[in-house]
């Protein structure tokens, strides 16, 4: 929080100096540990009349105006961006298909922080991560005035609110955005010619939708072609109908169907052309499709043949009908007269059963020659046809290939075989010449002499070689895409969920924050207190959400305290105090505060928990204390076993050489397993009883939970709940398990016999060690007092008690006397300090005085 700052109020309750300046320190010091060290507390002395002082109320406001708060470091050292319009370029016709795909939206907005390349990483809160496709510099939609001036006219207001309700023009870099919103009173009002035509153009229509409200006639008076009259492709089939529909439009189909035919005595099938649509690679699958079975063909002669027969059924009937011959019937060949369904675009490649090759290869070759030029040489058109060859019959044998090339493509054939067969490492000729090269220039010299360098000027090659590969850095670097913090850029994100433009709400601010490299998951240690205005103290493995940075993700945290050689698990945070937490989020700068709260706020008070980010690692080491307990099965002097406390000779053997103790304070030591039903053998350094109970104190260690779920909120929420959420939501109750109660503690008082020591024994002991046997006197006997001694006690008795009643008289009288000097002293001592000052203010006074006379006699 780096825009706080505190007033301090109600000070005019304390009337004791001393008290105000120790309040004063502990709310300074109290603010600074909520907000951060060296906050600004101002304070108010208190209230006269029901108002505060006017002087103070002017230096709260000077204090306002002139007060540095602290920058934070977050902030500065990551891009980031408060978008004030947001806009969907998504195509529409993608959105009337699937109106939930995905989005690609563009984001406007002033860049703070730090710059911010072209095509970095960036969070959005609530929305989650995303790579940047596109960012680009705008101009500032509200500049710096110019120059000051003394009144605003129409004509010089600068109001840009998008996405409000303020009506306006906006001017982008590739359109101008006009916003005609009108009220609801307005709603029912007629419209004006220019309203009219705005509200036409915000209308977006698909192209299918353009394309369907569309039509055209090919002819005069001819019947209009609409989207809905237009045929389908014919599909590839084996036995296609070659009969018209009997539609009289049929120059308007984009389909020519072939019946099946038969050129010079070969049988073909029927191939459907669609010139529009149909590219020159599907015409050649097709082509190859439909004879597949007549390229194992060895003879080459027969080769030709076929292909020219296949050929002959796709170009024969496809020529371009003339209308003025059809017309004025001076058509020559009555063929062009034929029955064949023909499309007027689709052009002529055979004339009279004869193929028209140089028509022909513009079909089937990448790069067509010029149309014009359709007269050539026999040798092209062989070698045209050679080529045509090689394509139609692909992996075919290789006496298709040297049948239908010429004779300088056979020799080069040949050629390349004995390259390969020279080539020992059997890679392709022009891979060795490229490997060759780069050989030649690694090692062999640069001078033609073949005279080596001398080191002054190997040196001067390494350092050139340095400084051009600087510059080429440098060259790379200028050409990425910067964003400097100040400007207003236009961000483009793809592939955002359709969620975030469906749920939009204007009101909620949307941010963009950097996170080149922190995208990578490991485990977090944090540094984390409850807060003190939180109800209740938090519990391990109970999720809970964190806000550090751009970021708001939901973890489960594990608490823990570390004590200088472990770290050891709490099940509780403690109520005052700092500990330790563990969680598995995205990389976090050390050093980075956080806060924590809960999903669903059961208190007033939102906030459960503050805390600072210590290290990020990829394991930590958290265990918790458990405790074995087992019985003696047999016992053997200072040696027992022990059963009961492991179940297999593994578990033993993971804690041979462990420390045991028994619950009377004997301790010992782990040895071997005895047997495979986790019996082992124990050593003490006493004798220990059957009754013993023998414990053993270990730590086991607890897996961090790796748990990650980012809050999405502008999208679709969905989070983990508690336990005990959990258990509400299903009117279940808490497990009661009867182990887990506590039992009173009943011990038995053990009663030991005495120790007895033989007479001959106890002869030979020395004074010192033998038995003593200490008598007793005899209780005092009750004694009866006659008359006369009676009379006497009672006169004692009295005596005393007027003894003490005059001790406490006098007692009482000496304190009164005390406290009556002690007032006495107090004014006398008061007196004599208000005499000594004066006598001190008159002394320095006087010295005073006379050090400044002789400063100005000097002067």
């Amino acid at each position: 929080m780096p825009k706080v700052m505190g007033v301090l109020t109600h000070l005019d309750g304390f009337k004791d100096n001393k008290r105000l300046k120790v309040v004063k320190k502990n709310f300074k010091h109290r603010f600074w540990t909520e907000v951060y060290d060296g906050a600004k507390l101002f304070y108010l002395s208190g209230v006269e009349n029901g108002r505060y002082l006017d002087r103070e109320i002017l230096n709260l406001s000077r204090f306002v105006s002139i007060v540095k708060l602290r920058p934070l470091a977050w902030r500065s050292t990551h891009p980031y961006m408060l978008a004030d319009r947001v806009q969907d370029l998504t195509d529409p016709e993608a959105l009337a298909a699937n109106p939930k795909a995905n989005r690609t939206v563009a984001l406007y907005g002033y860049l703070r922080g730090t710059h911010m390349k072209g095509h970095d990483r960036v969070h959005i809160p609530g929305a989650g991560d995303y790579q940047l496709d596109q960012t680009e510099k705008l101009a500032d939609p509200c500049p710096i005035p110019d120059k000051e001036r003394k009144r605003l006219d129409e004509r010089h207001k600068l109001i840009y609110a998008p996405m409000s309700e303020v009506n306006g023009v906006m001017y982008d870099k590739d359109a101008v955005y006009i916003d005609i919103r009108k009220n609801a009173h307005e709603e029912k009002a007629e419209e004006g010619e220019g309203e009219r035509m705005l509200s036409e153009l915000q209308k977006v229509d698909t192209i299918s939708d353009r394309l369907a409200s569309q039509q055209f006639s090919l002819f005069s008076g001819a019947k209009p072609v609409t989207a809905d009259s237009v045929r389908r492709p014919a599909m590839f089939d084996e036995s296609v109908d070659g009969q018209d529909d009997g539609d009289s439009d049929s120059d308007a189909d984009t389909d020519a169907d072939l019946s099946d035919s038969t050129v010079d005595g070969q049988e073909s099938r029927a191939i459907s052309l669609n010139d529009g649509s149909d590219s020159e690679d599907d015409i050649l699958q097709r082509v190859g499709a439909s004879d597949s079975d007549d390229s194992d063909n060895d003879d080459d002669n027969a080769s030709d043949s076929q292909s020219t027969a296949r050929l002959a059924p796709i170009h024969t009937g496809v020529k371009r009908v003339n209308l003025m011959e059809l017309v004025y019937g001076t058509a020559e060949d009555g063929s062009l007269a034929s029955s064949i369904d023909t499309d007027d675009r689709i052009k002529p490649v055979s004339v009279g059963g004869e193929i028209d090759e140089s028509n022909l290869r513009k079909f089937f070759i990448t790069n067509p020659g010029d149309s014009d030029d359709e007269e050539g040489s026999a040798d092209e058109g062989e070698d045209d046809a050679g080529d045509f060859e090689d394509l139609e019959a692909g992996s075919g044998s290789d006496d298709e290939k040297s049948g239908s090339g010429s004779d300088d493509g056979a020799s080069g054939s040949d050629d390349d075989e004995s390259e390969e067969e020279e080539n020992e490492f059997g890679l392709p000729a022009d891979k060795m010449k490229k490997l060759k090269n780069k050989f030649d220039r690694v090692y062999d010299s640069d001078d033609e002499d073949g005279e080596k360098k001398d080191f002054y000027q190997q040196q001067k090659d390494v350092l050139q070689k340095y400084v051009d590969d600087t510059r080429t850095e440098m060259d790379e670097l200028a050409t990425i895409n910067y964003r400097w913090a100040g400007e207003y850029v236009k961000v483009v994100i793809e592939d955002m969920p359709y969620e975030f433009m469906q749920g939009l709400d204007p009101t909620l601010p949307i941010v963009l924050g950097g996170i080149s490299n922190e995208e990578g998951l490991s485990l977090i240690t944090l540094r984390i207190k409850r807060h003190r205005w939180y109800p209740k103290i938090l519990k391990t493995g109970d999720p809970i959400v964190v806000s550090v940075g751009w970021r708001r993700f939901q973890t489960i945290p594990t608490y823990f305290m570390n004590d200088r050689i472990k770290n050891r698990m709490l099940k509780y945070t403690p109520e005052h105090l700092h500990c330790s937490a563990a969680i598995y989020s995205p990389y976090i700068q050390p050093g980075t505060g956080f806060c924590a709260y809960y999903m669903k706020r059961a208190h007033n008070f939102g906030v459960a928990a503050t805390g600072t980010v210590l290290e990020n690692s990829q394991a930590i080491d958290v265990v918790k204390k458990i405790k074995l307990t087992g019985l003696p099965e047999k016992i053997h002097k200072h040696t027992a076993y022990i059963k009961r406390m492991f179940n297999t000779s593994l578990e033993v053997a993971k804690f041979e050489g462990a420390a045991i103790k028994t619950v009377s304070g004997i301790r010992g030591q782990v040895k071997k397993a005895f047997g495979n039903n986790g019996v082992f053998r124990a050593t003490f350094e006493d004798r220990i009883k059957a009754s013993d109970i023998v414990f053993l104190r270990a730590f086991h260690t607890i897996p961090i939970k790796k748990f990650y779920n980012p809050i999405t909120s502008l999208l679709s929420v969905t989070y983990m709940r508690t336990i005990a959420e959990i258990r509400r939501s299903k009117n279940l109750a808490v497990p009661n398990k009867k182990d887990s109660h506590y039992k009173p503690i009943e011990r038995v008082v053990k009663r030991f016999n005495p120790v007895r020591v033989p007479k001959a024994l106890e002869a030979e002991l020395p004074f010192k060690s033998k038995t003593k046997q200490v008598k007793t006197n005899n209780p005092a006997r009750a004694v009866v007092l006659d008359k006369e001694d009676k009379r006497v006690a009672d006169l004692l008795g009295q005596i005393n008690l007027l003894h003490k009643d005059k001790t406490k008289k006098r007692r009482e009288k000496v304190q009164k006397q005390k406290d009556a000097y002690a007032v006495k002293r107090r004014a006398e001592e008061a007196e004599a300090d208000a005499r000594r000052q004066k006598k001190r203010k008159t002394f320095f006074r006087r010295e005073g005085q006379n050090q400044k006379t002789p400063n100005v006699a000097k002067d």
